[in-house]
C-alpha cells in the first residue's frame, strides 16, 4: 500500500484514497473539497427521525440544549443559596461551598461588601 507522502500534492484535488490500492482520488474537488463521488454533493445524513438510525432523541440537539439550560439553572441555583446563606451569617453545605463557582461567586460578593464599608 502507497503512502501519501508518495504522491506529490496537488491542489484541490478530492484527496480520498481508494479501498483496494490506496492511492488518492486524481479528481477535481468541489467546494467542501470532495469530489462529487466522495461526498462532495452529499449534504450529509438526513436529520432526527427521518434518521433510519433514530432512537428516541437522547441526543438530539433540542435534547442537548434542554440538558444546558438545566445545568446552567442549577449552577446559577448553587451560586443564589450559597451566596444569600452566607450573607445571613450560615455556612452553605459543603458539596455546594467546594463548587469553583460557588467559591468563585463568594469571593466576588466578600469584595463587593469590603469595598461597601465606609473607611
Amino acid at each position: 500500500m502507497a503512502n501519501l507522502k508518495d504522491y506529490p500534492v496537488q491542489s484541490r484535488k478530492c484527496g480520498a484514497h481508494c479501498r483496494t490500492t490506496g492511492r488518492p482520488c486524481r479528481t477535481w474537488a468541489m467546494p467542501n473539497g470532495k469530489c462529487k463521488m466522495h461526498g462532495g454533493k452529499s449534504p450529509g445524513a438526513p436529520r432526527g427521525q427521518q434518521h433510519p438510525n433514530y432512537r428516541g432523541g437522547k441526543y438530539t440537539r433540542e435534547a442537548k440544549q434542554v440538558s444546558a439550560f438545566f445545568r446552567e439553572m442549577r449552577r446559577d441555583a448553587d451560586v443564589l443559596t450559597a451566596t444569600v446563606m452566607n450573607r445571613h451569617g450560615l455556612r452553605p453545605v459543603k458539596a455546594i461551598r467546594r463548587k469553583a463557582h460557588v467559591r468563585r461567586a463568594l469571593a466576588e460578593a466578600k469584595a463587593a461588601a469590603k469595598a461597601k464599608e465606609p473607611k
